[in-house]
């Protein structure tokens, strides 16, 4: 008589399984866990670490909207502190008078790839109490004063969206060093299960399915394992645009640099004057520039109306969402770099 056997397994399988012991060793953490984007793995890091109803937590102004909105779907209350005007990134000046009784969490986002300076930040979390939670969407390779970003903070959440790694579709993964964090995550991800569970049996808590896929993980892998050389060529593709862009004399501004860390270099993010026109120029000429970020999330009125008021001005990211532009910086671009600086040059030489 022959035996039934196993059917395939399409996701949460062993090539997830695989991905997040390669991703978790490349970041030097304990436990990594797959999801099915960068979103649900910020969020199950909130439901994880405790985060809901009455807290608070501090998300950076200028940044996608998934902070702001992952803490408003646990149940907790944004909090938006201000960017500094060298690298555009969250501004641990800023967070200090923002604290309360409430604050329970605050989400580092490294922006365009570039490390937030974390030892104030720690520091502040340390005395006060409270999380750290870093967002690598944009930084996966980075470092800070040598340590792997996404390894710092008490979880950290990563996307494979057309990101450093990508799995060809929507993909993410939460990281954490904290085994208990891990296990609850682990059950909230896939339907209040445990990993090693006999198939829809004991049920640990109310979850949901955040599963990533065996084809998508296959294809993460192999991203993973390309990454440090993909990045070697960002920062290439960096390094060549300040400095033909300094040759050419355009009024554009590139974004510092600070010494603490290494840049991921995701996004090539400069200041530009006229900059709606400028891309407008780009575009007829075939060249994709984009804007990181174009709406500011405290200000939207959707997520107004669901905390109940405006935060007010935040001066430095109203400042820089009028002028930031991002110039393309893909790995594959080789000489294109010096077509977009001519194109750059040639709309800012127009009368």
């Amino acid at each position: 008589m022959l035996r039934p056997t196993p059917g395939p397994i399409y996701y949460d399988g062993p090539e997830v399984e695989a991905f997040e012991r390669e991703a978790a060793s490349y970041l030097g953490v304990a436990h990594a866990l797959g999801v099915g984007s960068g979103t649900a793995a910020l969020y199950l890091a909130m439901l994880a670490l405790g985060l809901g109803p009455g807290h608070e937590v501090i998300v950076p102004a200028n940044a996608y909207l998934a902070p702001a909105e992952c803490t408003i779907q646990v149940g907790a209350r944004p909090v938006y502190c201000d960017v500094r005007e060298d690298t555009a990134n969250l501004d641990a000046s800023t967070v200090g008078p923002l604290l309360s009784r409430r604050t329970r969490a605050i989400v580092v986002v490294h922006t365009y790839g570039h490390p937030v300076d974390m030892d104030p930040l720690l520091n502040l979390a340390r005395r006060e109490r409270i999380y750290v939670i870093e967002d690598v969407a944009h930084a996966l390779g980075g470092t800070y004063k040598g340590r792997m970003l996404g390894s710092i903070g008490d979880a950290a959440a990563a996307s494979f969206a057309r990101k450093g790694v990508t799995v060809a579709g929507q993909g993410g993964m939460v990281f954490t060093g904290d085994q208990e964090v891990y296990r609850r995550m682990v059950r909230l991800h896939r339907h209040g299960w445990d990993r090693g569970d006999a198939y829809r049996t004991a049920v640990h808590a109310v979850g949901f399915n955040h599963t990533l896929s065996e084809s998508l993980a296959a294809v993460g892998r192999v991203s993973l394992g390309r990454l440090r050389a993909n990045n070697r060529m960002r920062a290439d593709n960096a390094r060549r645009y300040t400095e033909g862009l300094g040759r050419r004399g355009v009024p554009v501004r590139p974004f510092a640099v600070m010494p603490w860390g290494e840049h991921a270099w995701l996004h090539y993010v400069v200041r530009a004057p006229n900059r709606d026109a400028l891309r407008r120029f780009l575009g007829e000429r075939g060249i994709e520039a984009g804007i990181h970020y174009r709406s500011l999330v405290y200000r939207t009125p959707a997520y107004v109306s669901r905390t109940g008021e405006d935060p007010g001005p935040r001066p430095v990211t109203d400042r820089l969402v009028e002028e930031i532009l991002t110039l393309p910086s893909h790995p594959d671009m080789g000489d294109g770099v010096e077509d977009v600086m001519n194109e750059v040059a040639e709309f800012y030489a127009a009368p």
